[in-house]
C-alpha cells in the first residue's frame, strides 16, 4: 500500500513540476515577447518642426536618442525630462529593463526666425529660430555681416538694409 500512495505522490510532484515549468516558460514568453517595449512616435522617418514634440513610448522606462545609427554618443531620457535638440536626423529607441525596442528615425527642421523690436533710436533683432543666421546690413554700398546663433540678439541702427537667412 505505502508503494502505491508513493508512486502517487511522485506522479504528482512531476505534475507539478511540470506545470511550475510551464508557467515560467509563459512569464518568460510575455516578459520578452508580448511586453516589449514600443516607440510609437514620432513615427520612423517623421519630419518634426514643431521643437516641443513628445515622444510616444509603451513598456518603457527610457528613451535613448543618439545622431550616430551605433548610438555611440546618446541621450538617455526618463519620464518628465527635457532635451533640445538642434536640427538633423536622430535615431531612437525604447528602453525597459530587459530590452530595447527597434530603432527609429526622425528629423528635426531647421526654422530660421528672426524678429525685429523697434526703438526711437535703436532696434533689436534677435533670432528666435533654431539655426544660426547670418545677417547683412547694406548702407551706401557697404554691406555689414552681423552673426545671430541662436537665442541672441543683437541692436541695429534705424538705417539701412538688413537681409537674413540661414548660415
Amino acid at each position: 500500500m505505502e508503494k502505491i500512495i508513493t508512486k502517487n505522490r511522485i506522479g504528482l510532484e512531476k505534475k507539478i513540476l511540470i506545470a511550475e515549468a510551464v508557467l515560467v516558460a509563459g512569464i518568460f514568453i510575455y516578459l520578452f515577447f508580448l511586453n516589449a517595449p514600443q516607440a510609437i512616435s514620432p513615427i520612423s522617418g517623421q519630419i518634426v518642426s514643431d521643437p516641443d514634440f513628445v515622444f510616444e513610448i509603451q513598456n518603457g522606462d527610457q528613451v535613448l536618442i543618439s545622431p550616430n545609427k551605433d548610438f555611440g554618443s546618446q541621450i538617455t531620457l526618463s519620464e518628465g525630462d527635457e532635451v533640445t535638440l538642434p536640427p538633423g536626423t536622430y535615431y531612437w529607441k525604447v528602453k525597459s529593463l530587459l530590452r530595447e525596442s527597434e530603432v527609429k528615425t526622425f528629423t528635426i527642421e531647421g526654422q530660421v526666425g528672426l524678429n525685429l523690436r523697434t526703438g526711437p533710436e535703436k532696434n533689436i533683432l534677435e533670432n528666435s529660430g533654431n539655426v544660426d543666421i547670418a545677417v547683412k546690413k547694406t548702407k551706401g554700398g557697404i554691406t555689414t555681416n552681423i552673426p545671430l546663433e541662436v537665442g541672441t540678439s543683437t541692436e541695429i541702427e534705424n538705417n539701412g538694409v538688413y537681409t537674413g537667412g540661414q548660415k
